[in-house]
């Protein structure tokens, strides 16, 4: 898929998203692929299923979706910004799923175009689960109005965890993950796109940082992310969570030494 997307992206040149929905039924996640996930993101051995690692598993229908000639824009060059998952309930290992993917609310970004990919899954009919990937398409124009920037507040600090990450986890979290972009593997390929060398994937970032507050999540929540300045490997990150009133996080993710911000995101309990 990712080939099929490299050789047609050039030729992509709609600016509204087709009307498509990818959907993969039967799906029962494998004991030994959790087990390996959980051991390059940091979660604990468990019969709960990672949130993040349902995103894992739809992401490859993501894909497909973006390396279809009718979806305007191309897959190679995207820049995910933003991540919001939604945890109606725990997932079991063992349970049988069916996970679906589509785009929507395409609007205008101040350096080309944005669209949201959601998955979804589903166990016996029930929605268990909810992701929103927003993506960046540099460069290109569709109809609209870019909202103007709002204030933002600065993003928690204080003391947390410190994590060295090696140069070769854009690797190792692919093999588990399956996303084998190059930016995160290569660093050849990484510099042809403008970075200094590689980068680590968001989703690894966003993954490493829930583990790190696992046991204090409650069973149904909302965990966004928003991805900011590219996290080059290896380096050294400082990691911050501060506790809310509701039950929530605020989360952080910076550049041990430059104080650099890479990720900040939040964790709410549905009521």
């Amino acid at each position: 898929m990712f080939a099929k997307a490299v050789a047609t992206g050039g030729r992509r040149k709609g600016k509204t998203l087709p009307d498509l929905e990818v959907v993969r039924r039967d799906v029962t996640p494998s004991v030994t692929d959790v087990a390996d996930y959980d051991a390059v993101c940091g979660f604990a051995l468990s019969n709960r299923l990672p949130s993040t690692y349902l995103h894992v598993l739809v992401f490859p229908l993501q894909v497909a979706l973006m390396s279809d000639e009718a979806f305007p824009f191309p897959l190679m060059g995207s820049v995910h910004l933003e991540n919001t998952i939604t945890q109606h309930r725990p997932v079991l290992l063992g349970e049988t799923l069916e996970l679906r993917a589509r785009a929507e609310n395409l609007r205008p970004h101040f350096r080309g175009a944005q669209a949201d990919l959601i998955g979804e899954v589903y166990v016996g009919g029930e929605l268990v689960w909810e992701g929103r990937s927003t993506y960046l398409f540099r460069g290109r124009k569709v109809e609209g109005e870019v909202p103007p920037k709002g204030d933002e507040p600065d993003a928690v600090e204080g003391f947390g965890a410190t994590w060295r990450l090696g140069g070769d986890l854009g690797r190792r979290y692919a093999k588990v993950s399956g996303d084998v972009n190059p930016i995160h593997m290569n660093p050849l390929a990484a510099k042809a796109l403008g970075f200094p060398t590689t980068i680590v994937h968001g989703m690894w970032s966003k993954a490493r940082m829930l583990a790190a507050i696992e046991n204090r999540l409650p069973d149904a929540y909302e965990a966004t992310m928003s991805f900011r300045k590219p996290l080059l490997i290896p380096s050294t990150v400082s990691f911050v969570a501060e506790g809310e009133r509701d039950g929530g996080f605020d989360l952080a993710l910076r550049n041990a030494k430059k104080g650099t911000e890479h990720v900040r995101g939040s964790v709410r309990p549905l009521a």
